[in-house]
């Protein structure tokens, strides 16, 4: 909780404006809210240690505010690059009281300059609200100054990492650094403290969040983290496992020499290994609609035989590889191993496994940054390898999961794509622990947000929303509720008290696909009032936009896919570990008709839960 004698001072303080610090959570702390006590261009005057404030700009309705902290020229950094943690901070001509900071993406690297809010929603709702760089910018011309840290011939956009102190920032210094700043600059504007202290991302932005709650537990009472990297280097040696075992499957190579991965899977093969983890599993949760809510009933036991099949020539759906009925049976040993996760020579597991999900599917009728965007191809390029996983992938693996990092050039026969697919996971896997005297902090230290020990957070009062694909491509979903569940075990009984897990089948990377995946501004009013009127959320309705089911009507699919799929309605998600289970009447596309039931799971039993390990092969604690 506030501690009671500064809750008091700020609810004073507003109270005397006519402010008062309760409200429903759409409309703000209060109905009037504040106005800014300065001019928003006076800001430029203002004097913090370590930080310039470049501009700040009267936009239409709100102030526009652009910033560096630490601005330094780098020692370590063999170009000796300019490094800063640039912010942009939106400040609203009427506040109410509420700070988000905005998580960031991929390895960051520029700046959202007019920062809305994570949901679209909450500059509008009279949010300050907050972003920065994570400490580097990958092009010249950008808003923060002019300098850039971008080395095409050593690690491109990665090369910010050479630096020891820009990794720091990345991982976890531009949030609290940026959000800090914030905080004095909104004091200054408005004469008040924040009230409430928000952060909300996706992917690295929701690592950004997790690595906030337990690093900083002070620092936000609400956290929304959303399809988290939460240990990104350890999902880093999945990426290059997958591209490997792909790579077997390739009979070219690509313009740099490596294997040429973006026909090895087409696309109606994935629909036909959706088809065949639906027709394994998708009855489990009691409703044969294209979602498979009882994700942990399906089991590689389930799902081989279903594989088996759809094997051109051997099963029961077609002979024909890549004809949209049947799958190679070297694509089904490719599924098996990628599905069962990276592991060493001696068989040991380096990161997860990974729940069977018929998201491996993205139909074109709901787009979204799905398996195959990340594994396989995002736009096909003749001789070009275009998959996530061998472009921002290939980047960060060298340069920021390993220590020292590996400095390459971008492309070429030594380049980053070569480094993925010469990866070696017995001696290069476990330097995402290493640390070395110009490299103190490993991948994991500087990265990760992969603790168990939430007690500085929960007793604070803070309260932590999870939201994550059941299995996206990139972040195993299988690995983020092995960390809750570890975490549960560690914080004891009362952990839904505090923080719950809310896990959406088929939902592409951070949105998209044949999914419920529209819900963030009710995520927001959730921790809202979890956070500020003390109601727990018991379940968040999300929504599906498609027009049409984005599941044909027939094969490879069961008929009853596209009738029961939500199409143009709403179905609920279910705090882990309960799931959403259909009440036997009423419309399929209304969450009304759904409850959120006990799936009465048992470690051990008919159901998905491996050894928890802490990726070295040990067994976690």
């Amino acid at each position: 909780m506030k501690p009671l004698w500064l809750a008091s001072t700020i609810v004073a303080g507003w109270a005397a404006l006519g402010a008062p610090a309760t409200g429903q959570a759409s409309e703000g702390l209060s109905p009037g809210g504040v106005a800014p006590r300065s001019s928003c261009a006076g800001l430029t005057g203002l004097t913090l240690a370590n930080t310039q404030i470049l501009s700040a700009t009267q936009k239409s309705g709100y102030c526009n505010v652009i910033g560096v902290i630490n601005k330094r020229t780098s020692t370590q950094d063999p170009d000796h690059f300019t490094y800063a943690i640039g912010f942009a901070l939106n400040l609203p001509n009427t506040w109410h009281g509420r700070f988000e900071m905005m998580g960031g993406g991929g390895t960051d690297g520029s700046l959202q300059s007019d920062p809305q809010g994570s949901a679209g929603i909450e500059l509008g709702q009279g949010w300050a609200i907050a972003a920065d760089d994570g400490g580097h910018e990958d092009s010249a011309s950008n808003a923060v100054g002019g300098y850039q840290d971008d080395d095409a011939n050593a690690g491109g956009s990665a090369h910010f990492a050479i630096d020891a102190q820009a990794r720091r920032d990345y991982g976890y210094n531009g949030i609290e650094k940026t959000a800090t700043v914030a905080k004095q600059i909104i004091s200054s504007y408005y004469g008040l403290d924040t009230v409430y202290s928000y952060i909300m991302g996706c992917s690295n932005g929701g690592r950004d969040a997790m690595v906030a709650s337990q690093k900083f537990p002070w620092l936000f009472d609400g956290v929304i983290s959303q399809n988290p990297g939460f240990n990104l280097p350890q999902a880093g040696l999945a990426e290059a496992w997958n591209e490997q075992v792909l790579g077997r499957l390739a009979t070219t190579t690509d313009v740099n020499g490596q294997p040429f991965i973006a026909s090895t899977f087409p696309a109606q093969d994935m629909e036909v290994a959706s088809a065949a983890i639906l027709s394994a599993c998708d009855a489990l949760d009691g409703l044969v609609d294209g979602i498979i809510d009882n994700y942990h009933a399906c089991t590689a036991r389930k799902v081989y035989p279903a594989l088996a099949s759809y094997t051109c020539g051997t099963g029961s759906h077609g002979s024909t590889p890549h004809g949209g009925s049947c799958l190679t049976s070297t694509q089904v040993d490719a599924l098996k191993k990628i599905y069962s996760g990276p592991v060493n020579s001696n068989g040991q597991r380096l990161y997860s496994n990974w729940f069977w999900d018929a998201g491996i599917w993205t139909p074109p009728s709901a787009p979204g940054a799905g398996w195959g965007f990340w594994n396989v191809v995002t736009a096909p390029v003749p001789g070009v390898n275009t998959a996530i996983n061998l472009t921002l992938g290939a980047g960060a693996i060298p340069m920021i999961f390993q220590t020292p990092p590996v400095v390459t050039p971008v492309n070429g026969p030594t380049g980053q794509e070569a480094f993925v697919f010469h990866f070696n996971f017995d001696t290069d896997a476990p330097k995402i622990f290493a640390s070395t005297q110009a490299y103190p902090e490993s991948s994991m230290d500087f990265m990760a947000a992969v603790s168990t020990d939430l007690r500085p957070f929960r007793q604070r009062g803070g309260k932590l929303i999870v939201s994550s694909s059941v299995n996206d491509g990139i972040f195993s979903g299988a690995s983020i509720a092995r960390w809750y569940r570890k975490m549960s075990q560690r914080m004891g009984s009362q952990t839904g008290d505090f923080a719950r897990l809310f896990m959406v089948p088929n939902m592409a990377h951070c949105g998209g696909g044949a999914a419920t995946t529209s819900f963030a501004g009710n995520e927001l009013d959730a921790i809202t009032n979890w956070v500020e009127k003390g109601i727990a959320p018991d379940r968040i309705v999300a929504a599906n936009t498609n027009a049409t089911s984005p599941y044909p009507a027939g094969a490879p699919f069961d008929p009853r896919v596209a009738v029961n799929f939500p199409t143009g309605g709403t179905r609920p998600l279910c705090p882990y570990p309960r799931i959403p289970a259909y009440q036997g009447s009423g419309m399929t596309n209304n969450a009304a008709n759904f409850a959120c039931v006990d799936p009465q799971f048992k470690p051990g039993g008919d159901h998905d839960f491996f050894d928890d390990d802490d990726g070295r092969g040990n067994n976690a604690q």
